[in-house]
């Protein structure tokens, strides 16, 4: 049961800004859930969790101006305002949903909301992406085959890409089931990862499940494939981090073990995605990643989440070592970096806080240590 055993399967994980911060994100077949960093109590219980919804495949947001808004999505492109205040939710898709039961059971899983891929609007993954911009706190992302924004939560909704999945029009309307080889041309991929600049207004990356990376610098007037060379279709670009540093700078995590390979692949560029270097060295060979996320307060430190635990690199991503410590060896769906604190979702373990990473970026750049060293603390906070 949920009582005596910490096996959430969570997807992502998102945390707010108040004190103590709160601990979001969606896990699978159970709904979603939020929970505080700590208590006043002495432990963390079952009294202390919040259930919202019952989101279960999808990304959280918080809105930056109002840590009682939440914003969820779900299977099958359900995407929802929610009022902490008021327990009330509302539905802001930019597409009718249409609920299972209503679905003809013949139709495929793809077509599950009660239209052919060509004949639908939107299209949407079982995790669809959902981010608000850190520069402009009003403007919340969404993946669908397309980027998406709204400005007004949710009311109304903006189209800023092309197709960016490598559909072409004219076989989205090809009779019959897709092959490995042309289902990406038929339309049946989606943006997967969407990654806005915290350093420029309008600079935004996406990548598809299809394996194309996207890059934007006016906010969606126009996008340049940027993709990898070499990457092979239905590469799933599982997650973009763009640069706290440096513009020209971005990471991208891919995912390929449903094409059998389980290897790492990672990916670095420092020129706007003209050229891309890999940097997964040091990760175990059947650790396929799932997460990369950037220090923000230390450049060069790195944290990735694998399907095999968590690992850390303090050379921008050169060499990588794991960081396992006590955590069980679990899938690590995603990473959040909330002040000192590394706030890791499972997938079967449940969330996960390594309390004061202020050591590791100490460590950045390496240390000379002929005996002990001593680390200078992070600020603490007294609480009685």
């Amino acid at each position: 049961t949920w009582y005596n055993q910490p096996t959430a399967q969570f997807y992502h994980v998102i945390t707010d800004n108040e004190f103590p911060y709160m601990v979001f994100g969606a896990q699978q077949d159970t709904g979603s859930a939020g929970v505080p960093s700590r208590t006043d109590h002495f432990q963390i219980t079952p009294r202390d969790w919040f259930t919202e919804s019952a989101t279960e495949g999808g990304y959280f947001a918080v809105d930056p101006l109002d840590p009682d808004i939440l914003y969820d999505t779900d299977a099958y492109g359900a995407v929802e305002r929610y009022d902490r205040r008021t327990s009330l939710s509302q539905n802001i898709a930019p597409w009718p949903v249409v609920p299972l039961a209503s679905a003809p059971s013949s139709l495929p899983w793809a077509a599950v909301a009660g239209a052919s891929i060509a004949d639908r609007k939107y299209r949407d993954p079982w995790t669809p992406v959902l981010v608000f911009s850190p520069l402009d706190k009003k403007t919340l992302y969404l993946g669908t085959q397309y980027v998406m924004t709204t400005t007004n939560g949710g009311l109304h909704w903006e189209q800023i890409s092309p197709d960016l999945t490598g559909a072409v029009a004219t076989k989205m309307k090809t009779a019959g089931p897709p092959s490995v080889g042309d289902a990406r041309e038929r339309g049946y991929g989606v943006v997967f990862a969407i990654a806005p600049s915290p350093l420029t207004q309008g600079q935004v990356w996406a990548g598809s499940d299809t394996g194309l990376i996207h890059v934007t610098l006016n906010e969606g007037k126009t996008w340049e494939d940027v993709t990898p060379k070499g990457l092979a279709a239905w590469s799933n670009i599982s997650m973009i981090e763009a640069s706290h540093f440096d513009t020209r700078e971005a990471y991208a995590a891919v995912d390929r073990h449903e094409l059998d390979d389980y290897r790492p692949y990672l990916y670095r560029t420092r020129n706007f995605g003209k050229s891309w270097q890999r940097i997964d060295t040091g990760i175990a060979a059947n650790a396929f990643l799932r997460a990369v996320r950037e220090d923000p307060k230390k450049n060069g430190l790195l944290f990735a989440g694998t399907e095999l635990g968590v690992y850390v690199s303090f050379d921008d991503g050169d060499h990588w070592q794991p960081l396992q410590l006590n955590l069980p060896v679990t899938s690590v769906r995603d990473l959040q970096i909330h002040g000192e604190d590394l706030v890791i979702g499972t997938h079967g373990r449940a969330f996960w806080i390594l309390d004061d990473i202020e050591p590791l970026r100490q460590i950045h750049g390496g240390i000379a240590c002929p005996g002990a060293c001593l680390f200078r603390p992070a600020s603490a906070v007294r609480v009685d």
